[in-house]
């Protein structure tokens, strides 16, 4: 009885609407008994389970019922659990740095982690998992921009997308992408290369 007020005292005190990992609850509990408990709360519908792991209390607003974490905040809770490294999908990619005018109808995000499909409430978020080799500085824009590359191909990387990169990006930024460019393939390094011959002058 002592454990299972102390996992509901814990759970209770979580932000509605936040996920939250198994491995945040504290104190002189097993970890089986935790998630013993915390099956209870699901059955009883007074927390929702995410993925493995993974649990959220849902917010509760006026007209709309139960408000679930959008996938952002699902994504960094598992990071919190797994370990793994999660990133922006290349086709979001192309979408956020405006080479694409394309929304992606999927939530979809890279992951160093095992393939899989997430489901809570509505939402549905696929993980696929992708070499880490090919995660550069994970959650910052050099990430960003080269997921886009990579989605994006040899075929379509040439230096007028790189240009056009260049536009979206502050100054500071795209320094930083270019020191990180012996991380790169050899044929995203010549898309950088040529667009440095055509605008030396610029």
């Amino acid at each position: 009885m002592k454990e299972l007020e102390l996992v509901k005292n814990q759970v209770n005190r979580m932000p509605r609407g936040k996920p939250f990992a198994v491995s945040s609850i504290r104190g002189e509990v097993s970890y089986a008994n935790v998630r013993q408990v915390l099956s209870r709360l699901v059955k009883a519908g007074e927390i929702m389970r995410a993925t493995r792991g993974i649990y959220v209390r849902p917010k509760e607003v006026p007209y709309l019922g139960k408000v679930l974490p959008g996938s952002e905040e699902v994504v960094k809770a598992i990071t919190k659990q797994t370990g793994e490294v999660i990133a922006v999908h290349g086709a979001e990619a192309i979408h956020r740095l405006n080479l694409s005018t394309q929304v992606p109808m999927q939530t979809i995000f890279y992951t160093t982690g095992n393939t899989r499909r997430i489901k809570v409430g509505k939402l549905e978020i696929t993980l696929k998992h992708i070499s880490p080799s090919k995660l550069v500085k994970p959650g910052t824009t050099t990430c960003l921009v080269i997921s886009a590359l990579w989605y994006l191909g040899k075929s379509q990387v040439n230096a007028e997308v790189i240009g056009k990169i260049k536009q979206r990006l502050k100054p500071e930024e795209f320094t930083e992408l270019c020191k990180h460019m012996e991380q790169m393939p050899a044929w995203m390094v010549e898309a950088f290369n040529q667009y440095q011959r055509e605008n030396k002058n610029a």
